[in-house]
């Protein structure tokens, strides 16, 4: 009798949330259940929206993404919160191998360091000077990971330096 009590509500709940918005936009049927006032019914409707979209995710074949963390998961994280989640983000984007793209931009800062603008909207910088290291706008350049944490940019000539992300 009371699984009955418990049941009846939760089905009447999850049928009743707004067509769980759009269907195309995750976003919208996620807000839909942040508006149920029921703690139980708002975490089914999560719960029920996570799977449905992981099945969306899986059927175009696309891994899926790490959700952004917001403010109140970010309050009160630890150094060593931080640094697993940041550790996580470095090991995935190792795990493309490489990247290649073309410098859009380059410039000197005053300190003698090159800042690089990617075609694909990256910067990087020179982790040091190197005058023997030059290169150009409209130059193909290719950026490896390197050993503890760094990566390596090499261009055509073959010659590489560190750099490390800006943006």
């Amino acid at each position: 009798m009371t699984i009955k009590r418990l049941v009846l509500p939760c089905i009447v709940s999850i049928m009743s949330v707004p067509a769980i918005a759009a269907a195309e936009d995750p976003g919208a049927s996620l807000r839909a259940c942040r508006s149920l006032p029921d703690d139980a019914k708002r975490l089914a409707c999560y719960d029920r929206e996570a799977d449905r979209l992981g099945e969306q995710t899986k059927s175009a074949g696309a891994a899926p993404a790490a959700p952004a963390l917001t403010p109140e998961e970010r309050f009160g994280r630890t150094g060593a919160m931080n640094r697993e989640e940041s550790d996580r983000a470095a090991q995935e984007s190792r795990e493309l191998g490489e990247l290649r793209a073309t410098i859009s931009e380059i410039w000197k800062r005053a300190d003698g360091l090159m800042v690089l603008t990617l075609d694909n909207g990256q910067i990087w910088k020179q982790v040091r000077p190197d005058s023997q290291f030059r290169l150009k706008a409209g130059e193909k350049v290719r950026i490896q990971p390197a050993a503890l944490g760094s990566y390596l940019l090499s261009g055509e000539s073959k010659r590489s330096t560190r750099v490390s992300r800006v943006k």
